[in-house]
């Protein structure tokens, strides 16, 4: 993890992967720095000290000292790749296909040229062009696994995890311990219900490359969601906390995960106080804000919070967290202004001043479902939009027809717009498509509940609840917190008022977060 001190006065971390870990980086950067100055028309040294400003976060002067090895030696592909590489993660996508597009006219080999367009096509913004072309270098060279990681890193990023998936199962088939395979994939195969795969997968890893920053900051978020942070389990949690933050001092994330830990222990200004803390001394982190901006919704603090996820999209308008946190904060401090909507004309979508943030979103990340369903909901449930929110929600399981998570968010947007027979239909459709042990289709069968009983169906409402109530010990094996807040609101749909009340409290003991706590606080004493 290096913290990058070039990209427009904004501090961002970013995860590199090495064959080792640099040591002794600074002596090493100014031997090599004298040795280059001395001898100017040598390339490998020059190379290697290319390697390390890399290495070291130092971007822009890396790829200098590139291009003067590529002026030595214009036939490495590897260091076009790299500067190609470097400027599409420093936003310069253009330049980045500019060197792709030179590389080209020197690769004689055909995988390697396919994986090159396929860069080109993705930076160019068409990602299914792209992985056509990867696809088709993995063809020519099934053993590489950097195309496999290529591929299932495309289709991770336009949340397709299914895809993505047999992706990082190619590479792993070709070798078991590829620990970049094991760590991408965990997003994978979370986003479809295989918890305790993402978890083996990521201790595997950790074992193999103890030092990973990102299996580190994984693993513990997966350990803090499932209730290990006290006794014997919660000291394990914190040493690998620990170490995460020794790794990357400088890490948004890392701190975000201490924080998380002190939240699911109940020590809520502890963990507020963390991310504030960070904020203070990396004023222009835009996840060290949206983080912080997180932590204060989850502890009902909506109106600072609403401050903080502006501040970080003003810093860095470009990740597509953001925007949907945004979504999420915006309305519960009553800050509609902010969206930029005419509420007196929601199906415009936009005001006579300025596009609005939900279009902006759509136009920003087109290929993502869960923008679409985040964005039907918010122009439903905010703005009473209904026609326009629908159709845009629905979009997300044209993009997702497969994956169940997307008809069960689609439905719950059909329901928040009366529209029951239809939200049935897809949530049902969603159901069609559940793998074994899918454990989000326990909100799916309360929400399956709740349609059919507004359309007077009493028994297939009490079957969707018992379904819910069912399934719930799956769940409470991965987050047994927000596993008693849905066998609560099952049980209490159900007739069973004293079952929800000790599941509620159970919830509420487990430090359930807001705004869910808000509706089990208000339900409880009512019980």
């Amino acid at each position: 993890m290096v913290q990058l001190s070039q990209l427009f006065e904004v501090e961002m971390n970013v995860h590199l992967v090495l064959d080792e870990k640099p040591t002794r980086t600074e002596q090493k950067l100014k031997t090599l720095g004298n040795y280059v100055q001395q001898y100017p028309s040598g390339w490998k040294k020059r190379l290697e000290f290319a390697e390390l400003l890399y290495q070291t976060g130092r971007w822009l002067e890396a790829v200098e000292e590139y291009h003067q090895v590529l002026q030595r030696e214009p036939c490495l592909i590897e260091v076009r790749l790299q500067i190609g590489n470097i400027l599409h993660l420093l936003g310069k996508d253009t330049e980045a296909i500019a060197v792709y597009q030179e590389a080209l006219s020197v690769c004689h080999n055909a995988a390697t040229k396919r994986h090159i367009e396929g860069l080109i096509e993705l930076y160019n913004h068409h990602p299914h062009e792209a992985v056509n072309l990867l696809e088709s270098a993995a063809s020519i060279e099934p053993c590489n696994p950097a195309h496999w990681h290529a591929i299932g890193q495309i289709y991770q990023e336009i949340e397709s995890p299914l895809a993505a998936l047999k992706a990082f199962d190619q590479a792993l088939s070709l070798n078991p311990n590829d620990v970049i395979a094991l760590s991408q994939s965990y997003q994978s195969l979370l986003a479809v219900g295989k918890f305790k795969e993402a978890r083996k997968g990521l201790e595997q890893a950790l074992k193999l490359c103890p030092n990973d920053c990102r299996t580190l900051q994984q693993l513990t978020t997966h350990r803090c969601q499932q209730g290990l942070v006290a006794g014997e389990e919660g000291k394990q949690t914190k040493k690998l906390i620990k170490t995460a933050l020794a790794l990357a001092p400088d890490s948004a994330i890392a701190h975000q995960v201490l924080s998380l830990y002190h939240l699911c222990r109940g020590k809520w200004d502890k963990a507020v106080a963390v991310l504030l803390k960070f904020t203070e001394e990396n004023p222009n982190s835009p996840f060290g804000w949206y983080y912080y901006a997180q932590c204060l919704f989850y502890t009902a603090n909506s109106y600072t919070a609403a401050e903080a996820i502006v501040k970080a999209y003003q810093l860095y308008p470009h990740d597509c967290e953001i925007y949907l946190a945004l979504c999420e904060i915006l309305p519960a401090a009553g800050r509609l202004e902010a969206f930029g909507i005419n509420s007196s004309q929601p199906e415009q979508m936009t005001n006579t001043t300025s596009i609005s943030l939900i279009q902006e979103m759509l136009n920003r990340f087109p290929q993502k479902w869960s923008v679409w369903v985040t964005a039907g909901r918010v122009l439903v449930e905010i703005f009473q939009d209904i026609e326009v929110g629908c159709k845009v929600s629905g979009h997300a399981v044209q993009l997702q027809p497969q994956l169940p998570q997307a008809w069960f968010l689609h439905g719950r947007v059909l329901a928040l717009a009366g529209r029951h027979r239809q939200a049935i239909e897809a949530l049902e459709e969603g159901w069609q498509w559940l793998p074994k042990g899918y454990l989000q289709s326990v909100s799916a069968a309360v929400w399956l509940g709740e349609s059919y009983q507004v359309l007077g169906d009493e028994p297939r409402s009490r079957k969707w609840w018992q379904e819910a109530c069912d399934r719930t010990p799956a769940l409470m094996e991965f987050n047994p917190t927000t596993a008693y807040y849905w066998q609560g609101r099952a049980l209490l749909a159900l007739g069973d008022v004293k079952g929800a009340k000790k599941a509620y409290c159970r919830a509420i003991s487990g430090h359930l977060l807001y705004p869910a706590r808000g509706e089990v606080k208000q339900a409880v004493p009512n019980l």
